[in-house]
């Protein structure tokens, strides 16, 4: 009887971990298909530039304004950086719920088995 609670309760905690790891599995390709953007748009990040550009310690020389041009090319290389940068997030993530899926699989099989046969022994010896 308590063999056989035991059982259970591993094939339970060994599902209820599979389950998991599936869904961490979705969330990671979601993450990879469609990345999270960058949270700041041009405009706020070309203000940003420009403000850090004129605020200067005193007796330090003012360094010059970045035009358009640069500003526009630094925030394209951020939007860039930060779409791969999630993409890898999501790859590592996939990572780890594989882990939650591969690790409780094989002991979810095998103490199944192990229910069955007791179910079987219990079966033949009652009749």
């Amino acid at each position: 009887m308590i063999r056989r609670i035991y059982l259970y309760l591993v094939l339970f905690s060994t599902l209820i971990m599979s389950i998991g790891g599936c869904v961490g599995i979705f969330m990671s390709l979601s993450d990879i298909i469609v990345p999270n953007g960058v949270i700041q748009d041009y405009a706020s990040y070309r203000d940003m530039r420009i403000a850090q550009s004129v605020k200067v310690p005193p007796g330090e020389p003012a360094p010059p304004v970045p035009d358009e041009a640069t500003i526009r090319a630094d925030y394209e290389r951020l939007v860039v950086d930060e779409m791969q940068q999630a993409r890898r997030r999501g790859l590592n993530g996939l990572i780890k719920s594989l882990g939650w899926i591969v690790i409780p699989l094989p002991i979810f099989l095998w103490y199944s088995r192990k229910l069955k046969d007791d179910k079987g022994s219990s079966a033949g010896a009652s009749a």
